[in-house]
This record gives structure tokens, C-alpha cells and sequence, in this order.
């Protein structure tokens, strides 16, 4: 006979089919709105889960918040759709009630689902967006739950659960360099799309004027921050992140600076160098203010890259 998810206690187990059978719903997804009852179920399934990126699941090291990756394979992740449920489920009234993956139900392969408990979304901060792959290989990003357990989650279950790699504290992710995102932040008003257009085209310029070099870029996440920093391209060969603007002009150095100040506090590499990608050769004045910075310049000489100043190890 199904078990109601309220009467169940923490550790006891369900199977999908019989809470879909007693509330409705499908048996298929990671988030399971309850069709009968204002109820929602989320599963959580590492073996599932990370052939399709959802590398964050797992509790904090100290246990007291459940980061639960949304739903979506390919591309960005959305807060509407699928993941609407766990968003708005204090304001419509729902409960939600998590589960995990543990083992099958003996002679079949019918997976046990272990009750975790009931658990609401972070009201100071409802989740985190990060970088992740998508089923394909391509870096987008994706939406991680911030939940808190309404009773005391037993260590046992916090441990067969795991615990993920979301810190409070700055972390940097190497990424690819055709990351697919629209949600990266940027450290100042976004420039005019003709402009990222033209950074864009220089990037790939000079990644493809740079034959035996290996091109990343860097993602950071800063907790204050609901979405990552995004840098422009990184020489990992050579151990330099590079800076790109559309105009040789003051502003726009100025503007370079700041931000690779700001990105290298992040990045965790040993000597790295910093430079301003440019698409001409700005003014002396500017270069000495590059100098003085302690920042390298790269800017684009006919059909190929010249490079002035020495970049300062980091």
C-alpha cells in the first residue's frame, strides 16, 4: 500500500511509482509536482545526475543547507518551467519533500528512494547560478537550489547524500572558451552589443593567430553574487588572462584594469599574468599607464599579434 510522504519518517523508503500513485505525478524528472496535493518531490540521484552536469548536489560541509541542481540538460537553466515548483512553493503553499537514490528494490530495477525530509528554499538567498556542462559537453549554466531542512537531517543521511562543492567562500572554475551563457555578470554596465561583438571577434582572432597554445576562460563565483564573473580568454600555456576591449581608448583600459585586478584576486594559478587584448596599439601615455599597472599589452598589428610591457606575475 503507498505511503503518505508526511507519515514517512526521515530514512524510511518509497518508491517513485507509489508516490504516484497516491498523489499523481510522473515517474521521470528530478522535480515532481504533486497533481492531487500541494506537494512537491525532488529526487536526487548521483549516478544520474552527473552524466548530464548536475555536479553540485550534495549538503554543505556543515550540513545545514541542501544544494539541489534544477532541471534542464542543454543550455541555460531557467527559473520558469520545471524549476517553477521549487521556487514558488512557500507562496503557493507547498511543502517539498526530498528523496534520494539508495539501491533497488530487491529482483528488479526499481530504484528505493530514502526520505530525506521536508525542506523549504532559502528565503535569504534562493539558489546559486553555476557553471556546469550540459549533456553534450557544452558549458552552460545552471540553477542550484539553496534548501533547509525544516527538521534535523541525521549525519548518516547527510553522508550517503554527499556533500557538494559550493562554498561560501570565492571559488574559480576553469571553463571552455565557447561557453554558451547569457547570465554571467559583468563588473560594469554591459558595453553596446556592436562592441561585444567586435571583443568577441578579436578573441577568436587572436586565439587563432596563437598556434600550439591552449585557450580557456575562468568562471567566478563570489557569494554576494547570484550569477559568476566570466573573463574574456586565458592563455593556459603560457599562464596569461587576457582582457579584451573593442576601442584602444582610456576608458576602455581603464575599465580592463579594474577588471583584471578584480578576476586575478580569484584565480588560483601559480604566476599568472595579466594583459589588456586590444584591437590597435593605444598611446604611449596608455602604455606606460599599462606598465605602471603591471599589466602586459597584446593588440592587433596587420594580420598578426604583437606584444609590449611585462605582465607581472600574480
Amino acid at each position: 500500500m503507498p505511503i503518505d510522504p508526511f507519515r514517512l519518517r526521515v530514512g524510511d523508503v518509497v518508491t517513485r511509482s507509489e508516490l504516484a500513485v497516491e498523489y499523481g505525478g510522473a515517474t521521470q524528472g528530478g522535480i515532481i509536482a504533486s497533481r492531487r496535493t500541494n506537494r512537491v518531490f525532488i529526487f536526487t540521484d548521483h549516478s544520474e545526475g552527473n552524466q548530464f552536469g548536475y555536479v553540485y548536489d550534495g549538503f554543505s560541509s556543515d550540513g545545514s543547507v541542501l544544494f539541489y541542481t534544477g532541471a534542464g540538460q542543454s543550455g541555460d537553466q531557467l527559473e520558469s518551467g520545471s524549476n517553477s515548483p521549487i521556487l514558488t512553493h512557500a507562496e503557493k503553499g507547498r511543502s517539498l519533500h526530498a528523496f534520494v537514490a539508495d539501491g533497488f528494490v530487491a529482483g528488479t530495477q526499481t530504484k528505493r528512494q530514502r526520505y530525506l525530509g521536508e525542506f523549504i528554499l532559502d528565503p535569504s538567498r534562493g539558489f546559486e547560478r553555476m557553471a556546469a556542462p550540459d549533456r553534450w559537453g557544452a558549458s552552460r549554466t545552471v540553477i542550484v537550489f539553496r534548501l533547509l531542512a525544516v527538521t534535523e537531517v541525521p549525519s548518516s543521511l547527510v553522508e550517503r547524500v554527499g556533500f557538494s562543492g559550493i562554498t561560501d567562500r570565492p571559488g574559480a572554475l576553469e571553463v571552455p572558451l565557447e561557453i554558451n551563457s547569457r547570465f554571467f555578470f559583468e563588473t560594469a554596465p554591459r558595453a553596446a552589443s556592436s562592441a561585444v561583438r567586435k571583443e568577441s571577434q578579436l578573441v577568436d582572432e587572436f586565439v587563432a593567430n596563437q598556434a600550439g597554445h591552449e585557450f580557456k576562460r575562468w568562471a567566478i563565483k563570489l557569494p554576494e553574487e547570484r550569477s559568476p564573473l566570466l573573463t574574456d580568454v586565458y592563455d593556459r600555456t603560457d599562464r596569461v588572462l587576457y582582457e579584451a576591449k573593442a576601442i584602444a581608448g582610456r576608458a576602455d583600459l581603464r575599465m580592463a584594469v579594474g577588471q583584471l585586478f578584480d578576476y586575478r584576486r580569484h584565480v588560483n594559478v601559480d604566476n599568472l599574468r595579466c594583459s589588456v587584448l586590444l584591437p590597435s596599439r593605444p598611446s604611449a601615455d596608455l602604455r606606460d599607464y599599462l606598465q605602471a599597472a603591471g599589466l602586459g599589452l597584446a593588440y592587433k598589428d596587420g594580420d598578426r599579434f604583437s606584444f609590449e610591457g611585462t605582465a607581472t606575475a600574480a
